[in-house]
């Protein structure tokens, strides 16, 4: 069985009218929203007008000639995945763009693919590709919400609690460890036969800066997917048409998941708007997940759910260990490291 999951105007107020006889009950311009500080680190990278959020991420492979050449192996790559959005939330939802920008001039951007799928209230429903999103103000946190392709259903959110902004100056090779650990800027720190794949004696731009960000899903979230035959869109393959009920299903070998599940490993809920089994223990990836069964229509299918609160985790770079943490680089510091790179 096989799941394949998936890594805004402002509104004005409006003044209030007042009556002749030069009095007036109102107080001039409208109060802008407070933010929090958390708001505050976020809207200085993403906004538009300052840079926006750029994630690095790819795949490298490379060699070097007896004479320190270096060669970049086909199908590597070394991209950004970027995001802004045009103004503050603080006054309403604001869409996010998104675009994908190679970091390195000599790699062609991958062929980049979506269609993650999702169940809500019964109904499967695509992930849009490029994602289609907004963000709003959630108390004192960010809440990012990603839409299906008919442009309104959320399929998942995440709630942003943490905004970290770190100045960064001097040598790249000096940066603090956990932007190279943290995130794919790690890739580049590799030499090979003492060939380095970017310049060591270069340095930030100023007002170069990263950002580290903790998130969590807001919402349980359940990613669907295919048990046979390989399908794109809402139409995805049952794991039986046969059995109707979720009784009838187990005992239930999973080849993906390595576990032969019984009908008590698990609790039969109603889950996204079906008849679920859940369960009880959580799979072993970097962000928990736990199996699904559910039936619908007279068949059985399956899926991944992610709890609510769940934090986003990603493995550290050269290590199994899950960091909950993501770092993106504002846009000046990418310019620096485009221009470091010796490919």
């Amino acid at each position: 069985m096989k799941i394949f999951p998936c890594t805004v105007t402002l509104l004005t107020l409006a003044l209030a009218g007042c009556g002749g006889g030069g009095s007036s009950s109102g107080t001039g311009a409208p109060a802008t929203p407070a933010v929090s500080a958390a708001q505050k680190s976020y809207e200085s990278v993403a906004l538009s007008g300052n840079g926006g959020l750029h994630y690095l991420t790819g795949s490298l492979g490379y060699s070097s000639s007896s004479s320190g050449v270096l060669s970049i192996n086909p199908g590597s790559s070394f991209y950004t995945d970027d995001s802004s959005i045009p103004q503050s939330p603080a006054n309403g939802p604001q869409p996010i763009s998104v675009a994908y920008t190679s970091a390195a001039k000599t790699l062609p951007l991958p062929t980049l693919s979506g269609g993650a799928r999702y169940l809500i209230n019964g109904t499967v429903y695509t992930a849009a590709f490029p994602a289609q999103a907004q963000v709003s103000y959630s108390g004192n946190n960010v809440l990012e919400s990603y839409l299906a392709t008919d442009g309104k259903t959320v399929i998942r959110a995440f709630l942003g609690t943490s905004y970290t902004s770190t100045a960064l100056s001097g040598l790249i090779s000096s940066s603090p460890a956990e932007l190279f650990s943290g995130s794919l800027l790690g890739l580049i720190t590799n030499t090979i036969n003492g060939v380095s794949l970017y310049n060591q004696q270069a340095s930030w731009q100023p007002g170069s800066a990263y950002l580290k960000v903790v998130r969590q899903y807001s919402g349980d979230t359940l990613f669907v997917g295919d048990c046979g035959v390989a399908t794109t869109g809402p139409n995805i393959t049952p794991c039986s048409t046969t059995v109707a009920a979720l009784e009838g299903w187990f005992p239930r070998v999973s080849t993906t998941d390595g576990v032969t599940y019984q009908l008590g490993d698990g609790q039969i809920v109603t889950l996204a708007g079906v008849r679920a089994w859940v369960a009880n223990t959580a799979l072993k990836t970097a962000v928990p997940q736990y199996r699904v069964y559910y039936q619908s229509n007279g068949a059985i299918y399956s899926g991944l759910l992610t709890k609510d609160g769940t934090p986003l985790q990603t493995p550290a770079l050269g290590s199994g260990t899950a960091q909950n943490f993501y770092i993106f680089l504002n846009n000046t510091a990418l310019q620096s490291v485009k221009s470091a790179l010796n490919f």
